[in-house]
């Protein structure tokens, strides 16, 4: 075993971490908060095109999302990207793990300023089969509350679990328990090879390779090839279900935000916008009986119009104001209801799928309105339901096929709409308010100065 510790204001530790990189032959785990360095993310698409297995978990927060780094070029390129935690819950790791053997860890993102001007300290271990498991177990961890799929990942077929039986029995009896690592960890995509997978994590290998011998015995008996691949593809289709309602539920959440900050800026705004515009109005009339023409004051009766029937139309809105508990009900409320009308879910009560669409859109459309009485009675009303289990062994198994195509097609299509509002500009701007009582009345304030100073300027010329 080796261990090096290192400080970024005595020692060069990007270049040190970069020649660890060089030297991968299989696979990179990354978990940390921030990745903005370019250097390290060109290297890791380097490392995607030499065909090694990367896989990076970094904090959905808005230093990430201002980065220059394309991180969709991970999912691109056959690896795997998410985005987990938010700007309340951190996710505050930072680890990488090298072909499961090689682990970086310490105080330091993988960020420029990390690796130049703030005081950080990374350690590298080498050849510590039991800290490199267990820093494993945390970025499965992490993989788990994501929202995001790894679609990249394949199915593991029972052929493909016998062939990975064969490498890990050849690294046992040439004493290279390292080396089995990355098959071991391909072996826990079965929830059959647990005890297995826990016996050869804690290195008792006779234990180990006598399950191994007993499962390829009892799967080779007699071996139902359609009904093994029929379980697989509910695993799947379960799993993706699962991704997507949490998606969609994050992406209600955040056009709910959007649009009641919206709503409240209108509300609270427009009139004194209104006010200033009027004004403007007033005094681009003045200027232009005297023959003058400002560009400043150009357009004002268009836009004076919009925004007052833009705060018609959100006078006619009752959005109505939750305390914390009302606001913490209506989101578990919400969330729950969702799993039983989601038209995609696994725990739809709903047979006819269209129906559950529209349930599933009314239910949507009242958590967004603060409407806690219509959540309230459409969550008592499908949660008293029994599921329909759309899926089952007995589905043919060319419909569990386009049915785990199409769901994997509709997460994807989910996953880039939330991608583009959560980089939106206006979305970084309103989770960048800590206080929206503090920011409005500041709103308020610098509007109320520059209608005093438009009205000055406009009296001191009557």
């Amino acid at each position: 075993m080796q261990i090096d510790s290192y400080f970024t204001q005595q020692t060069d530790v990007k270049s040190i971490i970069l020649d660890h990189l060089d030297k991968t032959e299989n696979t990179v785990f990354v978990a940390v908060a921030w990745f903005t360095d370019k250097k390290l993310f060109n290297k890791i698409l380097e490392l995607q095109s030499k065909g090694i297995r990367v896989e990076v978990i970094i904090t959905d927060h808005e230093f990430n999302h201002n980065s220059y780094n394309d991180y969709n070029l991970i999912d691109d390129n056959g690896g795997y990207f998410s985005m987990v935690g938010s700007d309340i819950r951190l996710m505050h790791m930072k680890f990488c793990i090298i072909d499961f053997n090689t682990v970086i860890s310490g105080s330091a993102n993988w960020s420029k300023k990390a690796f130049s001007t703030n005081n950080e300290e990374v350690t590298i271990v080498i050849d510590n089969l039991g800290r490199a498991n267990e820093f494993v177990s945390e970025f499965k961890r992490l993989k788990e509350l994501s929202t995001n799929i790894d679609v990249n990942k394949e199915v593991l077929l029972l052929n493909e679990v016998f062939k990975l039986f064969k490498l890990i029995k050849a690294f046992i009896e040439i004493g290279e328990p390292n080396k089995m690592q990355p098959y071991i960890y391909r072996l826990e995509d079965n929830p059959d090879l647990n005890e297995v997978v826990l016996n050869l994590k804690n290195a008792n290998y006779d234990l180990a390779v006598a399950k191994m011998n007993k499962f390829e015995k009892d799967r080779t008996i007699l071996i139902d090839i359609t009904a093994i691949e029929k379980q697989q593809l509910l695993n799947q289709i379960n799993l993706i279900s699962y991704q997507l309602e949490s998606l969609e539920f994050k992406k209600s959440d955040v056009e709910r935000l959007i649009e009641q900050f919206n709503h409240r800026y209108i509300i609270e705004l427009n009139p004194l916008i209104s006010k200033i515009l009027q004004l403007k109005r007033k005094i681009y009339k003045k200027l232009e009986r005297f023959g003058f023409s400002d560009e400043e004051f150009q357009n004002v009766d268009e836009e004076f119009h919009r925004k007052n029937a833009e705060y018609q139309r959100e006078l006619e809105i009752d959005l109505p104001h939750l305390d914390e508990a009302d606001s913490r009900n209506i989101k578990e409320m919400y969330r729950n209801a969702s799993k039983y009308c989601h038209p995609d879910s696994a725990k739809c009560v709903f047979e006819d799928k269209e129906k559950a669409a529209e349930i599933f859109s009314a239910l949507t459309d009242a958590y967004k309105m603060n409407d806690i009485e219509n959540v309230k009675r459409i969550h008592d009303d499908i949660t008293s339901q029994n599921p329909s289990f759309n899926f089952s062994m007995d589905s043919a198994l060319d419909k569990l096929r386009l049915r785990f195509e199409s769901l994997k097609e509709k997460y994807t299509r989910i996953k880039d709409e939330l991608s583009l509002i959560i980089c939106s500009d206006t979305y970084i701007e309103i989770v960048s308010i800590e206080n929206w009582d503090v920011y409005f009345r500041e709103q308020k304030e610098q509007l109320e100065r520059e209608y005093e100073s438009l009205e000055l300027e406009y009296t001191n010329h009557e």
